[in-house]
């Protein structure tokens, strides 16, 4: 304990020597040099105060070159205190012991004191910047440009007090002794390192502020990337703002589907009127909507999408994606349309299956009763009447016969058939449609019996069966004259085809129908009247027979012109 006791005192007693002598040789040191140190204390104060005002004009570029780019709140904060700072800076260069004798190297009160005013009135502008407004980084940028004659002063105050210093160590240097050197070497050392850091801080400073000028340019990039993006999705894309509704971003879509520009009357209704469809958000999110909207022409479209939450230039915003699913829902009904007439075939079909039996009875019982009658005197009357009732019984049969016909399901297998006969079966099957109508069928038959093409026999009924109702159909929409109705049926050859044309004077088909008349669900009939489907089929029934089907208008109403290949007869296959 008592050894441990002495190790401490001897220990303090060491220190306590090296303070002493380390004092001591300071006050030696400094009671020598005091009368020759006083005057080099002086002016390298004097150049310290000239590195002091340069050094916070570099520290406020830095600032400024740091905010300017992204204003912020505490940018600015941290600017105006640099300013404050280097503002207090400037007096010392002139009104000060360093700076009088820093006057007597340079005019430093002629070069800073007119600059002062100019600092002033940048402090009290920078007062004044809003980060959050668009015009603040240009403001900045001027104020920085304003900037530049304090700087060049400082740095002239500078290098004339770096000049003078030097001239002053050197001729001290030539009179002091080693100590006095080696504090002047020394001097000049921390002054270097000095310098040697403010040039690494501001290469720093340059590397940091060209990072984040090449960030917002890889930024602005990428939103005009995504700006592209959102005017190619084929769907109506807004971008509003969650508290006053107003649009900030629309693509083309959205401008074609509610008004041209964000600022349109129509934007905060039609903005309403999806946040009702949507309802209100679980959780902060929204679901699918569907909704119904009115365009300013009148026009009544069925939208499906979503809304969810963005941010959009740096700021909190709502995303609006509709897509039009008003033909899709058409579609839809039109397809619904077409399975309620599939299933009316069906029970047609079924229908006339089960008129047969009555009808075969009541055939049975007309040549029963003729038989009974013909030996009968008087009976010619009644003869007639019968014969009137066979010949109806015969008609219904043969009406019953096409319905079963026509609801057999088709082969898959391609078979020759005669295409002049399969028009006849076709035309039986709308006859009494076309007298009811007052229409007059011609039919121009120039095909031998024998002219076979190859095909589902079933199918091209059905394809001719269309025609014939799209052109009954086209006088009842009243786009024909005055003159009497007639559909002209018309059967040649061309070469190696056979060629089927149905012409009617219904006034044809509008011009910007005529394009798209065999796409799926393109009709001009009204909705209850037309699926949209038939012209589509024939036309897929025509190609898988190697045919063709088109469309023109001629004279006073539409021509339609199926064409087939001629098959060859037996006698020319075996021949070939």
């Amino acid at each position: 304990m008592r050894d441990r006791r002495t190790a401490g005192f001897i220990e303090f007693g060491l220190i306590v020597t090296c303070v002493v002598l380390f004092v001591a040789t300071g006050l030696l040191y400094v009671s020598q040099a005091r009368q020759q140190a006083l005057l080099t204390a002086t002016v390298r104060s004097s150049g310290w105060v000239a590195y002091q005002g340069q050094l916070e004009f570099v520290k406020a570029e830095a600032a400024f070159s740091k905010v300017t780019p992204a204003p912020t709140a505490q940018g600015l904060g941290n600017l105006l205190l640099r300013m404050e700072i280097l503002r207090s800076r400037l007096p010392l260069l002139y009104d000060s012991d360093e700076g009088r004798v820093l006057s007597d190297v340079v005019d430093t009160k002629g070069l800073t004191q007119p600059l002062e005013t100019l600092l002033d009135q940048v402090i009290a502008e920078i007062e004044t910047l809003d980060p959050d407004d668009g015009a603040t980084t240009r403001r900045l940028e001027a104020l920085h440009g304003r900037l530049l004659p304090l700087g060049e002063a400082l740095q002239r105050i500078l290098m004339e007090s770096v000049a003078y210093n030097q001239e002053i160590f050197r001729r001290e240097r030539a009179v002091a002794e080693a100590p006095e050197v080696v504090s002047l070497v020394l001097l000049f050392i921390t002054g270097g390192c000095l310098v040697l850091l403010l040039l690494l801080q501001g290469r720093r400073d340059r590397v940091r502020l060209r990072e984040i000028v090449d960030a917002k340019a890889a930024i602005t990039a990428m939103e005009e990337n995504l700006r592209a993006v959102i005017q190619a999705v084929p769907a109506c894309v807004a971008v509003v703002d969650p508290d006053t509704g107003h649009a900030t971003f629309i693509n083309s879509n959205a401008a074609a589907l509610v008004a041209a520009t964000p600022d349109d009357a129509a934007w905060p209704g039609f903005v309403r009127a999806v946040r009702d469809a949507a309802g209100e958000p679980v959780g902060g999110c929204w679901g699918t909507l569907t909704m119904a909207y009115t365009r300013s022409t009148g026009d009544i479209v069925s939208l499906r999408g979503s809304i969810c939450s963005v941010l959009w230039q740096q700021r909190p915003q709502q995303l609006i994606v509709l897509a039009d699913t008003t033909r899709v829902r058409s579609a839809e009904l039109q397809v619904m349309q077409a399975a309620k007439l599939a299933t009316l075939g069906e029970m047609a079909t079924a229908i006339a299956h089960e008129l047969n039996q009555p009808l075969a009875v009541i055939k049975m019982a007309v040549a029963n009763a003729r038989r009974l009658l013909d030996p009968l005197p008087g009976g010619e009357g009644v003869m007639a009447k019968l014969e009137r009732i066979s010949a109806q019984v015969d008609r219904a049969k043969r009406i019953t016969d096409q319905v079963r016909r026509y609801g057999r399901m088709p082969s898959e297998q391609l078979q020759p058939f005669s295409l002049r006969h399969a028009v006849d079966l076709a035309v039986g099957f709308i006859a009494e449609q076309y007298r009811a109508a007052n229409i007059r069928l011609t039919i121009d038959a120039n095909v031998p019996i024998e002219a076979l093409v190859l095909g589902e026999q079933t199918m091209f009924e059905q394809v001719i069966v269309n025609l014939l109702i799209n052109a009954r159909d086209a006088f009842d929409a009243g786009r024909a004259g005055l003159c009497a109705r007639q559909v002209t049926l018309a059967l040649y050859r061309e070469g190696d085809q056979l060629v089927v044309s149905v012409e009617d004077n219904a006034g044809g088909v509008a011009e910007d129908m005529l394009p798209r008349l065999f796409e799926p669900f393109a009709t001009t009939k009204p909705t209850e009247n037309g699926t949209g489907l038939g012209l589509s089929l024939a036309r897929s029934v025509v190609r898988d027979m190697n045919g063709s089907i088109s469309v023109q208008n001629v004279g006073g109403g539409a021509r339609f012109l199926v064409r087939l290949p001629l098959l060859p007869s037996a006698e020319a296959r075996d021949a070939a």
